[in-house]
C-alpha cells in the first residue's frame, strides 16, 4: 500500500495543482487537488485487467473549461440546487448567486469544485490522503468561514470519501462527490447497459428547472424504480413526466434508515465490475449524463457525449433550506458537518 504526491501542472491563474495516487492490490485512485477531483480510479475487470472507470479529463485548465459537468470533483458549499437563489436562515433571508435559470446550482461560481485544495498523506494512514480549503464568509452570498476536509482513503475494494466541515457562523451546507462512473471504461461510450439496483422507495418530485416542489413521489408502478435490478437504458424513454422533464434520470432518490449503509449497484456488462455504494447520507442524485458536452479534450483522448457516465450523488435533498420538512441542512458553529460515502469493487457474477 501506497500515497505518492506530485506536481499535475497549474490551473489557469498559475496555481499549482498537485496529485496524490493512492494504490493497493485492489484499486488505484488518483486525487488532484484542483476541486478535489478524483480524476483516475483502476479497478480489475474479469479478466484481471485494470480498467479506469471515472471520466476525467487532462490538466486542471480542462477541469475549468468543462467546470459546468463538476467532472470527479467535490461539490459544495451546497451541491445540487437552492431554488430561487435565496433561503431564510434563522429570520434572515441571503440571497446567493443565480447561475442556472435563477436558481443556484452547486454554490454558484466559486463554489469547492473550483477551489485548488492543499493537500498532504493523512497521518498516521497507509493509503489516504486529505484535502483541506476555506471558503471565507460572504462567498457567493453563502454565511459564515467554512472550512472543509475532504479524506479519501483504500479500504480493502473500497474508495473511502469522508467529509468534515465548521463553521464559525450558522449556514448551510450539502457536499457531495460529482464523479461519472462507466464500469466498461472511461471511454466505451453509453452506460445505457448498465445494470443498476438502488435501495430507495420514492424519489423528489421536481419542476421544469429541477427545483424540488415538496412532494415525495414512490417509485413502486413507475419507470424511476429500481429496486429490482434493471438497466439504465431499459425505461429512461418512457413517456413518464419526471424522466421528460430531466431529459433522463437526474432525481434526488431517498434512501432508507440511516448510518453508513447499503444505497446501490452498478454493473459494468463489459467488464464484469460490479460498484457498490454505501453511505451515510440520507439521499443520492442519480443523473445519467444527460447534458454532458465537453469543450476539451478527455483523457487519454476520448470523447464524451451525454450518457457516458453515471453519477450517483450522495447528498442532503436539494433545496433543503426552504422545505422545512427535508432534513435540516443547518451547520451551526459548534458542530462538525460528518458525512462518509463508500464505492466499493467486485466481480458480478455473469
Amino acid at each position: 500500500m501506497s500515497v505518492t504526491i506530485s506536481d499535475f501542472g497549474c490551473a489557469a491563474d498559475g496555481t499549482p495543482v498537485r496529485k496524490a495516487v493512492l494504490k493497493n492490490q485492489a484499486l488505484e485512485a488518483h486525487i488532484i487537488s484542483y476541486g478535489a477531483v478524483l480524476h483516475r480510479l483502476y479497478v480489475k475487470d474479469k479478466n484481471g485487467k485494470p480498467v479506469d472507470v471515472v471520466l476525467g479529463y487532462p490538466t486542471a485548465p480542462d477541469y475549468e473549461l468543462n467546470h459546468s459537468d463538476a467532472m470527479g470533483s467535490v461539490v459544495g458549499r451546497f451541491a445540487n440546487r437552492i431554488g430561487g437563489a435565496a433561503f431564510y436562515l434563522y429570520e434572515k433571508e441571503y440571497h446567493v448567486t443565480a447561475n442556472e435559470h435563477g436558481n443556484c446550482l452547486h454554490s454558484g461560481l466559486h463554489g469547492f469544485a473550483g477551489t485548488v485544495f492543499d493537500m498532504e498523506p493523512l497521518p498516521d494512514e497507509d493509503n489516504a490522503v486529505r484535502l483541506t480549503a476555506e471558503s471565507p464568509a460572504g462567498t457567493d452570498g453563502f454565511p459564515g468561514t467554512v472550512q472543509l476536509e475532504v479524506q479519501y482513503s483504500l479500504a480493502g475494494s473500497g474508495l473511502v470519501i469522508r467529509y468534515y466541515a465548521t463553521s464559525d457562523a450558522p449556514t448551510v451546507i450539502n457536499i457531495t462527490n460529482h464523479s461519472y462512473f462507466n464500469l466498461n471504461g472511461h471511454g466505451s461510450g453509453s452506460v445505457l447497459g448498465h445494470r443498476f439496483a438502488l435501495e430507495s422507495p420514492a424519489y423528489l418530485e421536481t419542476d421544469d428547472y429541477s427545483i424540488p416542489t415538496g412532494r415525495i413521489v414512490p417509485v413502486a408502478n413507475t419507470p424511476m424504480d429500481f429496486n429490482e435490478e434493471k438497466t439504465l437504458g431499459r425505461d429512461i424513454g418512457e413517456d413518464y413526466p419526471a424522466l421528460i422533464q430531466g431529459k433522463g434520470y437526474d432525481h434526488c432518490y431517498l434512501l432508507p434508515d440511516s448510518g453508513l449503509r447499503h444505497a446501490a449497484w452498478l454493473v459494468g456488462p463489459e467488464t464484469g465490475i460490479r460498484m457498490e455504494t454505501l453511505t451515510t447520507q440520507p439521499a443520492v442524485q442519480v443523473y445519467t449524463a444527460n447534458y454532458l458536452a465537453p469543450v476539451t479534450d478527455c483523457k487519454d483522448g476520448a470523447h464524451y457525449e451525454t450518457r457516458a457516465g453515471v453519477c450517483l450523488e450522495t447528498q442532503n435533498y436539494p433545496d433543503s433550506p426552504n422545505h422545512p420538512d427535508f432534513p435540516d441542512c443547518t451547520l451551526l458553529p459548534d458542530q462538525t458537518y460528518d458525512e462518509t460515502t463508500v464505492y466499493k469493487f467486485d466481480l458480478a457474477d455473469q
